[in-house]
């Protein structure tokens, strides 16, 4: 590893010990994450099982030993359907039987139910994750819902002669719409182009006509 590989590096431990150790994330690991399906089908699983355990005992008597695989199938049809954002706002049913992938904060924190399944809500911040079929690129940080990739970051830092534009340039024309974790709608929600001073962002990648809006909030002032 050269020295400009190992400043960007110290960019990257930066915000994920920022995150781990500031807001609430668990260090993920990116060898869970399934790349045709674009999900961490286990923490997905994880998740589902301890949150609503008696809704999953039905659903196992009904699927038997494909419980797992026919959950994961389902989910993927009805984002595909639906769209991510409406999946995690109102969950989905399946033979009858709904099922929560989130669970947001309560408004009233008097609900202590509603509080503690907020809390058993699992986040993991992964760096370098190999998100393709078609080949070994990997995404500098991916941040994760209970297994479902929301956020995608790319980071570039000026130490190594790089900038934001560089990030910006790398989603455009080496981040394909093709690959499941790019689908819009569908899994990554929105995608930040980070570098010392500033951030950009952008919720749809389309190649070299994609947008991005600045989301400043550094010592340059907010965009």
């Amino acid at each position: 590893m050269n020295e400009e590989e190992l400043k960007e590096k110290a960019f990257e431990e930066a915000i994920e010990d920022y995150l781990i150790t500031k807001g609430g994330y668990v260090k993920g690991n990116p060898k869970n994450f399934n790349r045709e399906l674009a999900i961490d089908v286990d923490t997905l699983i994880d998740f589902i099982k301890k949150t609503q355990p008696k809704k999953w005992e039905r659903y196992v008597t009904i699927y038997g030993s494909a419980s797992e695989e026919s959950f994961i199938k389902r989910f993927c049809k009805e984002v595909k359907t639906n769209g991510l954002l409406a999946i995690l706002r109102r969950g989905f049913k399946d033979r009858g039987i709904k099922f929560d992938v989130v669970y947001f904060k309560p408004a009233n924190t008097d609900n202590m139910e509603r509080v503690k399944l907020y809390d058993e809500n699992i986040l993991h911040c992964t760096r370098q994750l190999h998100y393709s079929v078609f080949n070994e690129n990997s995404i500098d940080i991916v941040l994760f819902l209970n297994g479902i990739p929301v956020v995608s970051m790319e980071l570039k830092c000026q130490f190594t002669g790089q900038t934001i534009h560089n990030a910006i340039n790398q989603y455009k024309f080496d981040r394909a719409s093709k690959d499941t974790i790019f689908d819009f709608r569908n899994r990554v929600l929105v995608h930040f182009a980070v570098d010392l001073f500033e951030v950009h962002m952008t919720t749809r990648l389309n190649g070299e006509n994609t947008y991005f809006l600045p989301f400043n909030q550094g010592s340059n002032g907010s965009g």
